[in-house]
């Protein structure tokens, strides 16, 4: 695919382009500044003291006392500290010996009663009864924007004490005390707001949201379990997070009321303090709308220093889907997370005067429409002729803010209303919430030929009925989500991403003000994939963050509930692993994967060292935090991941790749290879069988990868698996991604 290196260095040069032409000599912003630790003269007893001095020399004695200056001191995950500064201020600083990089601080954005069922873990002869596992004693830190402490869903009922290795608190601050804290959310921090301070006066001064997200996200994870839970009576039944039984600690980071953001150098403090706390989970719901670099990305490096401590990260892929190369969140350590569908709609009929009837979607509960006059109007200018609409259905394109436009339709005097959703979007008819009309939300296709109907007839009209129903086990599911983002990563195209997808379309969760509410994203989805790897870590506490990763990867569904491939909902074909990283997450399955692919901080570092774009050490040493000693050859650089992503050059032949698996099954289990590949793209493993004698028992395979042809604009796609065939039932598979790119 050749655009993966022009993109790769777009983002670069857009980066620097925004980061330098936003700021001059006189404004200053937060940048973080990295050290290396080593290199603290002996003369200063504290790290912090050293940081001041050369911020001193840089800027003025005075702004280094002043606390809109010195922002943070890092020095758990990251080594080195925030600061406001200007443009020359920042170049002086990365001048002075020791200094690794100053990068600006950019602005993140924020990226159930049904998803337990879906995911095969309720009471019920689910994963919960038989292993009489649900997360417990696992603490889970989510960095968002906070909570909303009186949600039922937070209710401590059936746990016991905290767990003694907790250290965290929970603060005090506006309209949220400590006696706030029970035994399920043990913890709520909320001063990681000097990076984004502008904002904070939208906002509530401690950590109870005000946006809603944040309880959204944390009630996904790890919610207790909540009866005759809905949202307006839709998705009406028991809400319950992955792991009720795990515990929660809540780092609120992202600021601004209902448009929140967060800043790097705000959520990089706050997962400094969530790793010092003791929590073994974290879950990020943000993240930016351009890839970057590693070395570029705060929030990338923080996670490393995470999983260096042995906490799993799970963060979301992103919502700029279907567009690929849309990634973020893209580094190899971070577990990113698509988003898919359920089985379960909010179902709304239309009917057109010609008898056709379509499906579609509504978050609206009160009676229908009957046969009353249909109109079609972009509605983008309703204050033209506020007559057109009176009495009347109108369909309209999908706006940013719909809600509004249903509200002016509403002042118009207009009867009911139709959504389209936009072309990119494909078969998805994602409704939108408001109380002012009958409406429904149509995917582009149906809005398509209702347009069709609308121009055949001089009297069109329309039926919307019945609204405010709930519809479960009916549709195709999981299918992935349009707005889910999608690979290749621009930065690590030899590493598969996303890594799997998880539930993110209409995921009813707990929200502020007590209530609950339908929301939709990656945000939705990642924090499945972090109670689940609660549920995980609860079973085997000694696994590493790869591993969880693997068992979560390697045992990933491909198919739906038609027993048929998983499909796009952007072309309704299947869907493919950039979309979809390596299927749709399987609680059960992941619990027992029977072999698994580890990694440690090490074997990312020699994959950065010899990897595909050739990281300088400087840059290295930003995770590393000391001068990294790479590989002399280049073996390092492929990393032992449970997918594989292969890079081939325009007349490149041969490429091989080596694994090695770790036995988590039974003792005297052996596996034996299957393989699916493509005619253009001829894949052989060696051995093709594996022998375990016993648990934790290791064994290494190679592939190599043979192309038929010169070259090929075309994503070829394949698998290995391996399956059990003595000692267990396991299938362990991996899927396989190969573009040709230029020389």
């Amino acid at each position: 695919m050749s655009s993966i290196m022009p993109i790769a260095t777009l983002a670069t040069l857009l980066f620097f382009f925004l980061s330098t032409t936003a700021s001059d000599e006189n404004t200053r912003k937060p940048y973080i500044v990295h050290m290396m630790k080593s290199m603290k003269p002996e003369h200063f007893s504290l790290h912090e003291h050293w940081y001041h001095s050369i911020l001193t020399e840089a800027t003025s004695a005075a702004s280094t006392t002043d606390p809109s200056v010195f922002l943070y001191n890092y020095d758990v995950l990251l080594h080195g500290f925030a600061a406001r500064l200007n443009s020359a201020e920042a170049a002086a600083l990365e001048s002075v010996d020791g200094c690794l990089a100053v990068i600006p601080s950019s602005l993140k954005k924020l990226h159930t009663t049904h998803s337990p069922q879906f995911l095969g873990l309720t009471d019920g002869g689910g994963l919960w009864s038989q292993h009489l596992n649900r997360g417990e004693d696992v603490i889970v830190g989510v960095v968002d924007t906070g909570i909303w402490p009186e949600s039922e869903s937070f209710h401590d009922k059936g746990l016991g004490p905290v767990p003694s290795r907790w250290k965290g608190e929970c603060e005090n601050g506006e309209q949220f005390d400590s006696s706030m804290c029970n035994r399920k959310l043990i913890g709520a921090r909320f001063n990681f707001s000097v990076g984004y301070k502008s904002h904070v006066g939208e906002d509530f001064i401690s950590a109870r949201d005000n946006n809603g997200h944040g309880t959204h996200t944390a009630s996904t994870a790890v919610g207790s379990s909540v009866k005759g839970a809905s949202f307006n009576g839709f998705g009406n039944g028991t809400a319950m997070g992955m792991a009720p039984a795990a515990r929660l600690a809540v780092y609120k980071a992202c600021w601004g009321g209902p448009e929140p953001n967060c800043d790097d150098s705000d959520v990089a403090a706050a997962m400094e303090k969530a790793i010092l706390d003791g929590v073994d989970i974290l879950s990020l719901s943000l993240g930016s709308e351009i890839e970057n670099p590693f070395y570029m990305d705060h929030q990338a490096l923080a996670a490393f220093g995470a999983i260096e401590k042995g906490v799993f990260v799970s963060a979301s892929a992103g919502n700029e889907g279907p567009f690929s190369d849309s990634l973020s969140n893209s580094a190899p350590w971070m577990t990113a997370v698509g988003a898919s569908s359920m089985d379960r709609e909010f179902l709304s009929l239309v009917k057109v005067g010609n008898g056709e009837a379509f499906k579609g979607s509504s978050l609206y509960r009160g009676p229908g429409i009957q046969n009353l006059p249909l109109v079609y109007d972009y509605c983008s200018n309703l204050g033209v002729d506020p007559h057109l609409f009176k009495g009347k259905v109108v369909m309209c394109h999908y706006h940013a803010n719909s809600t509004e436009t249903a509200r002016l339709l509403k002042d118009a005097g207009a009867a009911g209303m139709i959504f389209v959703n936009p072309e990119l979007l494909g078969a998805m008819d994602e409704p939108i919430e408001q109380p002012y009309l009958p409406a429904t939300t149509v995917s582009f296709s149906t809005g398509e030929k209702i347009k069709t109907y609308v121009n055949s007839t001089a009297v069109p009209t329309a039926t919307i009925n019945p609204t405010g129903l709930t519809v479960v086990g009916k549709a195709i599911a999981p299918i992935v989500g349009s707005f889910s983002s999608r690979g290749p990563s621009a930065f690590y195209p030899d590493v598969l991403k996303p890594d799997l997808v998880a539930p993110g379309v209409n995921i009813l969760a707990a929200w502020k003000e007590g209530g609950f509410q339908i929301d939709s994203g990656t945000s939705m989805a990642c924090p499945h994939v972090s109670g689940i790897a609660a549920i995980i870590r609860t079973s085997h506490p000694t696994w590493s963050p790869a591993v969880i990763r693997s068992a979560l990867m390697t045992t990933a569904s491909t198919l739906d509930n038609r027993k048929q491939p998983i499909r796009d909902a952007r072309t309704l074909r299947a869907a493919d692993p950039f979309a979809m990283g390596a299927g749709h997450v399987n609680p059960t399955a992941a619990l027992e994967p029977g072999l698994v692919y580890d990694l440690g901080p090490q074997d990312y570092i020699n994959y950065l060292c010899g990897g595909f774009y050739n990281y300088t050490k400087k840059q290295i040493a930003l995770l590393s935090h000391k001068w990294p000693a790479c590989p002399k050859s280049e073996s390092g650089a492929d990393l032992n991941y449970p997918s594989f992503s292969v890079i081939l050059k325009y007349g490149q032949r041969v490429q091989v790749k080596r694994r090695t698996v770790t036995n988590v099954g039974g003792d005297n289990a052996v596996y034996k290879v299957r393989v699916k590949s493509s005619p253009n793209v001829k894949v052989n493993v060696e051995p093709e069988t594996l022998v375990f004698k016993k648990r934790s028992d290791q064994a290494s395979f190679n592939v190599t990868f043979e192309s038929q042809v010169e070259g090929s604009e075309e994503l070829e796609v394949g698998e290995i698996m391996w399956k059990c065939i003595q000692g267990g039932t396991h299938i362990v598979r991996s899927p396989i991604t190969v573009l040709w790119i230029p020389v």
